[in-house]
């Protein structure tokens, strides 16, 4: 089906660049100069060459590179830094024992959100140019990269997987000054690095602020609700009805989701699909700002099997109408026989905040 690709193609290159927020922010540069105003929040999921911010909604959008920030504070949301760092990036292929474990080193300004603050520890996030997820830690004027070391090596003619957690080593050297604390058992990881400043933290009597324990939006949103389907094809035709349940997850406004469908269906005689249990699991995301979103998923079935592909129209990610559809539905069925997108009426009602 050429054209359900053409539009779902068109479709996401409208909508795959809308993705932001007007929030009021406070913006202050290198030279201590504060700016408030309002800026387009993305929810950065890859670091940012530049902000966008105005003075206020009606004035016209600037874009402040990120070497020129030095801390931006969103309100009700995070809090960044801008910060310079040589950013270590390791090497993909294979390498011998002992090769050399760091590809290249990058050295850039990053917008890293603030995690923990305090007056001697900050604990820090980013994203790296390869989307991956970094910490750092600052202790008074030293700011030190958190490494976890993932690298596969070559040993007489064999591919081995070598982890080396190196910010536990880190950590228990610039926290010299509690004995006791232990970091074996730290994840690289937002909750288990937080946890263990704070330990840190506890026993020199520090009082701590715990940026990521202020976000609003840090759940998932659970929802249920049920569906209709309609599929018509030179065969026969088919409905199908079912319940749906719906998980929002936290990262870009809660736009990202995975789906499950359970259902029966109901066909006429002559249809490819017989009376029985149906079901689908999809992810995808909601695009757009507004009320009404559009919204992709894919996923697997128990009618199209495999790459089952949606496109759709969504109204408060509550009522959405959709069309979905396989490249290789022709092949499940006959390629003689002429299928057709599956129609596709949706209504989810959160149960979880």
């Amino acid at each position: 089906m050429r054209t359900f690709f053409t539009i779902l193609f068109c479709f996401l290159s409208v909508y795959s660049f809308s993705q932001y927020q007007n929030r009021s922010a406070t913006l202050t540069d290198r030279n201590d100069k504060t700016i408030v105003g309002v800026i387009r929040y993305y929810d950065w999921n890859t670091n940012p060459n530049y902000v966008e911010f105005s003075k206020d909604s009606l004035e016209s959008i600037s874009q402040i590179p990120i070497k020129s920030i030095q801390k931006l504070i969103i309100k009700d949301g995070p809090v960044y830094e801008g910060l310079y760092i040589g950013m270590p990036y390791y090497t993909v292929n294979p390498i011998e024992i002992g090769g050399k474990v760091v590809d290249h080193i990058d050295s850039t300004y990053f917008l890293a959100e603030l995690m923990l603050d305090s007056n001697p520890v900050k604990l820090y996030k980013l994203f790296d140019k390869e989307a991956k997820t970094r910490f750092l830690i600052a202790k008074y004027d030293s700011l030190v990269l958190l490494e976890d070391i993932h690298v596969v090596i070559n040993r007489r003619g064999l591919n081995h997987n070598f982890i080396d957690p190196v910010f536990r080593r880190t950590l228990k050297t610039i926290l010299y000054e509690c004995p006791t604390l232990t970091t074996n058992s730290t994840d690289y990881s937002e909750r288990s690095l937080i946890n263990t400043v704070k330990q840190y933290l506890s026993f020199c009597r520090i009082d701590s602020k715990i940026y990521m324990e202020q976000k609003k939006v840090d759940k998932p949103i659970v929802g249920l609700g049920a569906f209709g389907s309609y599929w018509q094809n030179s065969e026969g035709r088919s409905q199908v009805y079912g319940i749906t349940l719906q998980v929002l997850l936290p990262r870009q406004f809660h736009n990202l989701f995975m789906m499950i469908d359970i259902g029966n269906t109901n066909p006429n005689p002559s249809s490819l699909v017989k009376t029985g249990l149906q079901f689908g699991i999809y992810g995808g995301r909601y695009f757009g700002r507004g009320a009404i979103q559009g919204k992709v998923y894919t996923g697997l079935s128990s009618m199209f099997t495999v790459l089952d592909t949606g496109i759709g129209v969504s109204y408060k990610k509550i009522i959405s109408a959709e069309l979905h559809y396989s490249p290789l539905a022709n092949i499940i069925y006959d390629s003689i026989i002429k299928v057709l997108p599956l129609a596709n009426l949706r209504a989810t009602f959160p149960i979880s905040r």
